[in-house]
Formats: C-alpha cells, sequence, structure tokens
C-alpha cells in the first residue's frame, strides 16, 4: 500500500490522501460495521431458532445439510459448524411445509428474513442492508482470481459469472490464484464479505468438473446461470462439494494408462519353444523395426555358447509415432525374452497383450505353445509396496541423473516438443476440440483457463524442465 503522501496507484497524479486513500477509508469503515454486523447477528438468530423451536430445528437443519446422508460425530463442536453450517441455517434454511415430520413452530421463511421482519426497527441501516443481502445469497463456486495478502480477495463465480472482489484479512493469506472456494458473498454498498465459507480450499483439477455440472443445468438457457437458478439446485451443489472433499481428502489411487492410453495391467506370457532360439529370433526381430545395425546391437549383447549359437536374447517391441504423444517417433510397447526354449512376454496392458498373441501366432504358429498368462493391475502392486522401505541410495542416484545438464537439456526438449504438439491435440478436457479450437470460443476459452490454472498451480508444486510455459502457450493461442 502507498504511503499517505505517496503518487495515488490509480495514476491521477495526486497525492494518495487526497484521491483514493479516502474512499478506500470509506470502504474498510463499512467492512467493520458488515463484520459486526455478521458477528452480532448470526448468533442472535441462532438463539432464537433455540428458544422457539428448541434443538430439533437444528437437527433437522444439520439433515438436510448434510443430505440425509448422517451427521458427522461431534460436528456441533468443530469450527467448521459455526463457520459453515451456522450461516447457511440462518440465512438459507426453510424447514419444508410439506413434509410430515416438520419442526413444530418451525417458520415459513429464513430465520434471517423472520428476525428482520419482527426488529427491523431496532437494526441500523447496515445491519438491515446485510441481513437483506443474506437472506438472498446462495453458496456458489468461486474460482480465485487475485489474492492480496491481509486485504482482499478477487473471486469469480463459475455458475453464474460474475466477478466480485472480498475484503478479507485471514483466507486472502492462504488461498492462491487458481484454487476454487464453495462459499457465500453478502455485498451492501459494494463492500463484500465472505460469510459461511466451506472449510476445503478446491484444487484447480475440479475447475473443469464444476463447468461440466454447470453445463448440466444451463442447457438450453445459455452458458451461465443466473442466482435464482443457483438458489434452486442448493442440494445439487451441497452434493458436489461433499463429492469433492470426500475425493480430496480420502484419494483414491489413480488410474495408471500407458502411453496409448490403456489401463496398466502388467501382463506377462510364457511361451514353450519348439525351435531353436536362433529360428525365434530371425522370425520375431521385425517387432523391433530395427536397422540392420540395431539388429547387430541386439545380438552383440545376447548370451551365446561357446561355438557362436545363440542361447538368449531380448527383442524390444515397438511401433511408429504414438496416438497420444504426436511428437513421439516410436513407442516401445513391450519386451520379449527369447532363454533356451522358452519365449517371456511382457506387455502393460490387455490390449497390448491380445495384440502379441496375434504377432506370435502369425510368426512362430505351431512352434510356440502358450504355457501361461499372469496379468496385475498395477494398483495391486503400488498398494503391495506401499510399506516397502524406499531405497535411498537408488533415490539418490537418480536425483543425480536427473540434475545432469544433459538429462535437463533432453527434457526440455522433449518438454518443448510436447507442448507445441499440445496446442493441436483433441483433448477431453476440452470436449475433444484442440486447444486452438477452443480458443475460438467463450466457453472453449473458459475451459482453456480452467486447464492454465491447473498447470499453474502444478509447475509451482514440481518445477520440472518438461513443464508447460503457460504464458508462452496463452501468447500462441491469442488469449490475453
Amino acid at each position: 500500500m502507498p504511503g499517505r503522501n505517496e503518487p495515488c496507484p490509480c495514476g491521477s497524479g495526486r497525492k494518495y490522501k487526497h484521491c483514493c486513500l479516502k474512499a478506500q477509508e470509506q470502504a474498510d469503515f463499512l467492512w467493520r460495521q458488515m463484520r459486526a454486523a455478521e458477528g452480532r447477528l448470526v448468533p442472535e438468530l441462532l438463539q432464537l431458532s433455540l428458544k422457539e423451536c428448541g434443538p430439533a430445528l437444528v437437527g433437522a437443519a444439520l439433515d438436510e445439510f448434510f443430505l440425509w446422508d448422517g451427521v458427522p460425530e461431534d460436528y456441533d463442536q468443530t469450527n467448521e459448524f459455526s463457520q459453515f453450517f451456522v450461516p447457511w441455517f440462518v440465512y438459507e434454511f426453510v424447514d419444508d411445509p410439506d413434509d410430515p415430520d416438520r419442526v413444530a413452530n418451525a417458520p415459513d421463511e429464513s430465520l434471517a428474513s423472520l428476525y428482520l421482519g419482527r426488529y427491523r426497527e431496532r437494526l441500523s441501516a447496515t445491519e438491515c442492508a446485510f441481513l437483506e443481502a443474506a437472506a438472498i445469497s446462495q453458496l456458489s463456486f468461486y474460482a480465485v482470481m487475485r489474492a492480496v495478502p491481509g486485504h482482499e480477495i478477487a473471486l469469480r463465480d463459475v455458475l453464474t459469472g460474475a466477478e466480485v472482489v472480498v475484503k478479507e484479512r485471514s483466507a486472502s493469506g492462504m488461498v492462491k490464484a487458481g484454487a476454487l472456494l464453495f462459499t457465500r458473498v453478502v455485498s451492501v454498498q459494494g463492500t463484500s464479505i465472505m460469510s459461511g465459507c466451506a472449510p476445503l480450499v478446491i484444487p484447480p483439477e475440479w475447475h473443469l468438473p464444476i463447468l461440466d455440472f454447470r453445463k448440466r443445468f444451463a442447457h438450453g438457457k445459455g452458458r451461465m446461470l443466473t442466482p435464482d437458478m443457483v438458489r434452486e439446485i442448493d442440494i445439487e451443489l451441497r452434493e458436489l462439494y461433499f463429492y469433492i472433499e470426500d475425493q480430496v481428502w480420502n484419494p483414491p489411487l489413480p488410474e495408471l494408462r500407458n502411453t496409448d492410453g490403456e489401463r496398466l495391467v502388467l501382463t506377462t506370457l510364457t511361451y514353450r519353444l519348439r525351435c531353436s532360439p536362433s529360428a525365434a529370433f530371425d522370425r520375431l526381430k521385425s517387432l523391433a523395426r530395427a536397422s540392420k545395425g540395431e539388429v547387430t546391437q541386439l545380438l552383440s549383447e545376447a548370451e551365446l555358447d561357446e561355438t557362436g549359437k545363440l542361447l538368449a536374447v531380448m527383442i524390444p517391441w515397438s511401433k511408429r509415432g504414438n496416438r497420444l504423444h504426436q511428437e513421439w517417433d516410436n513407442t516401445t510397447l513391450g519386451t520379449l525374452e527369447i532363454d533356451g526354449d522358452r519365449l517371456q512376454v511382457h506387455v502393460n496392458s490387455n490390449a497390448r497383450a491380445r495384440r502379441i498373441e496375434r504377432e506370435v501366432a502369425k510368426r512362430l504358429g505351431t512352434d510356440a505353445v502358450l504355457e501361461s498368462r499372469t496379468a496385475d493391475p498395477v494398483e495391486k502392486l503400488l498398494a503391495e509396496r506401499k510399506d516397502v522401505p524406499r531405497d535411498r541410495i537408488a533415490d539418490r542416484e537418480q536425483e543425480e541423473l536427473q540434475q545432469r545438464p544433459e538429462v535437463q537439456e533432453f527434457l526440455r526438449q522433449q518438454g518443448e516438443r510436447h507442448w507445441e504438439s499440445w496446442l493441436d491435440t483433441r483433448l477431453p478436457a476440452l470436449r475433444d476440440q484442440t486447444p486452438r479450437q477452443a480458443a475460438a470460443t467463450p466457453e472453449g476459452r473458459e475451459r482453456l483457463e480452467a486447464l492454465f490454472a491447473e498447470f499453474a498451480w502444478m509447475g509451482e508444486r514440481q518445477q520440472n524442465p518438461m513443464s508447460p510455459d503457460v504464458a508462452a502457450l496463452r501468447a500462441k493461442l491469442g488469449l490475453s
């Protein structure tokens, strides 16, 4: 923040104290009044419900808040109860008038509206305005556009497209651009605060699923939802939030896939050979797509007996190009190991296993008899190995290898080729459009921005030579 006698950052040429400082001080004063109103009125509304309906109304609200799926044990003793549930309860909850188990004496309107109607004359102008705004506010998903620690957070409502700057001192130091918040924004005379924010700071990877959620309810009604439409889907919104919360706090093992996008299943095929290792090699070597010199290299690494007769050899199985990575010249599909009268084939998916079975049958026919087939999902192997102590020496050697200048340069070049081809790759995240195609439409640009936020978030946590240069990608796509 500038000093009082420094030039105003708005560019007027006047001193800060004679320009924007006064407006800033007025906004700060209104913010303090709003926080004071919230701090006094929310507990008073809660007490009003207990006085007139007893704990039954709170219990009914908790059941609905958690979608009738069970209230966490001792939830009322947590900060989440007072900071997330209670604002929803006093601003928004109305016990269903048609429910046969409706709480006796339950009001037909929210507690905020009820209190305002009864005691308006006792309230200050700011308190009245605060309750009026809170009573029509709604929980929604907001993307953090900018955060100034100790001062404010700029938010964009993912569902309605509305943009707002909330004055926030504590949370502004804990969130970064790209994160998502499930919160309620209450605005009075141009000053906005968050009142009732969910505890989880949602990672940017959930931005695209939230856009898909919005599209489901905005179908045929435009790209964005209206505030009234958001209020109508309050149950679905909480359902989505609690699903995200569960996935973030209790993440399932990821479904790992190979470079062709197939689910990883480590598969070994074992054959009994009825021909010599040399004959099998001659008929299988074309699977390596190797030149004459590369075939010679394979044989130079093979095991021979004292007479020079082939005993064992390894053949890499590869194909030209790659379906998902267009910049790749070739893709390794598996390995074939000939050892005496045995042939073992190692691949990492069911699709590749079926394909290599056909290739072996075509080349070796009855000279190869399949004896066994083992297949394990890689998730199972990872689960079995999670308690195995890490090899710190091997880890250190791997880290040192990664830091070598030639390795770093190789990875950088690989990264450049990947991200250049990425611009023209159809992506499920962009609804099967390429980034260049998506950049031509408002919906596509919004999905691109969500992807870029995720890239930036990941880059801060794990920077490497293959990380994308988001600014360069935006420039190539013509995005400001």
